[in-house]
């Protein structure tokens, strides 16, 4: 059977779960398909790990100064006007998806091959979804979902009547799925869910090399692995590692991580006066030895679609708490059983902490009964490959 031709759409492939992923899914897809990648910038501390075998492509868009420019110099009057109305609408707080349709739109295709499957793996990303419908050739389009919609109520219904022209939509939890549709108005049968593929001996044996930085062996030793932004919830972790510390806790938390939200973390830091127990590590491209090593995994998320460091760290077999508002750890641990849901607040994430800081045998029952579950997402990949196939 001749080769599908697959194109996946991400804006780079900087450390996070949802790029880890992504390699993950091409990883297993390029034994099936002619896979390309289209990166909208080529930064990423990730680009070395793309499978062999896969294009990759930099459409790196024309800066709307430069645009300008040209079409004043080219004295193109009608460009000329359109980009003032859009540089108008950005300017004065109208900016949205259909005024950067626009700026897409004098673009002209990526490239010239037609696909058989284009997928925005982005899938929450407007300029992604954009890039999608205009510039490029493809039978079917596809949209992965990975989290939340947290743009506001009147953003969203702006972006349905792109999302609906979309062929098939892929989830990567049930709660995530239901979340959208309670925003997007699309098709239900058009929709599957995909649990994230991850390769479990890869991971174990990544945590087997040795950490740059040693965690202390005289505390409690916290873990939170992620982009640091404010949806993952850091910006409440120095507030309750003072708590704990006051309360009598020995703890030590450790972050994994860089983002947008980093100089508030660090602020607040200073703020509740922890910098010798807060410890920011940046990013580790092999965050597992830090997994492996620490006693409790907590993600603190306010929203979070799927996580995949829960996912690794549950490999690993580590006590693991999470947060309610993340519907889709709901997926990934039953509460009381194989880690702690709590509420995503201070008061929250403190009590669970001291819950499992207090009781060794839950947290070794939450240990053991992690290991239990499957997080690699074997046969998760046919579900693609019988959409692609199926006329």
């Amino acid at each position: 059977m001749k080769r599908k031709k697959i194109a996946i759409l991400l804006p780079w492939l900087k450390m996070g779960g949802t790029n880890k992923v992504a390699i993950r899914f091409m990883e297993e897809l390029v034994q099936f398909c002619d896979v390309t990648l289209i990166l909208s910038q080529n930064v990423g501390e990730l680009l070395d790990d793309v499978p062999k075998g896969v294009r990759v492509i930099i459409d790196e868009m024309i800066p709307f100064r430069e645009m300008f420019v040209k079409d004043i110099k080219g004295f193109r009057i009608g460009y000329v006007i359109r980009d003032l109305i859009y540089y108008l609408r950005v300017k004065t707080g109208h900016d949205n998806i259909d005024n950067y349709r626009y700026i897409v739109k004098r673009h002209p295709h990526i490239v010239k091959d037609v696909f058989d499957c284009a997928i925005s793996y982005h899938g929450q990303s407007p300029e992604r979804l954009l890039n999608l419908i205009y510039r490029i050739h493809s039978r079917k389009k596809a949209v992965w979902i990975h989290g939340e919609m947290s743009f506001p109520e009147d953003q969203c219904r702006r972006m349905e009547k792109y999302y609906r022209k979309m062929d098939q939509y892929f989830f990567v939890s049930t709660p995530t799925k239901n979340a959208f549709i309670q925003k997007i108005s699309i098709d239900p049968q058009k929709t599957t869910v995909y649990y994230n593929r991850l390769n479990g001996q890869e991971i174990l044996e990544k945590s087997q090399e040795a950490m740059e930085d040693v965690f202390s062996e005289e505390t409690v030793n916290l873990l939170t692995v992620g982009r640091v932004s404010a949806e993952k919830g850091q910006d409440m972790i120095p507030k309750i590692v003072r708590e704990l510390n006051d309360k009598g806790y020995d703890v030590r938390w450790y972050v994994i991580g860089d983002g947008p939200s980093l100089d508030r973390l660090k602020g607040l830091i200073q703020k509740e006066n922890v910098s010798d127990r807060v410890v920011l590590l940046g990013v580790k491209n092999n965050p597992y030895p830090y997994m492996k090593a620490c006693d409790i995994y907590v993600q603190p998320s306010y929203t979070e679609g799927y996580s995949t460091t829960i996912c690794e760290a549950g490999i690993l077999g580590k006590a693991i708490i999470g947060t309610k508002p993340s519907g889709g750890i709901r997926d990934q641990i039953e509460n009381g059983e194989s880690g702690l849901i709590v509420d995503a607040s201070v008061e929250g994430l403190e009590q669970g902490i001291i819950r499992l800081l207090e009781d060794s045998l839950l947290r070794q029952k939450f240990e053991q009964n992690i290991l239990k579950k499957d997080f690699e997402g074997k046969g998760e990949i046919r579900k693609f490959i019988n959409y692609i196939e199926d006329k």
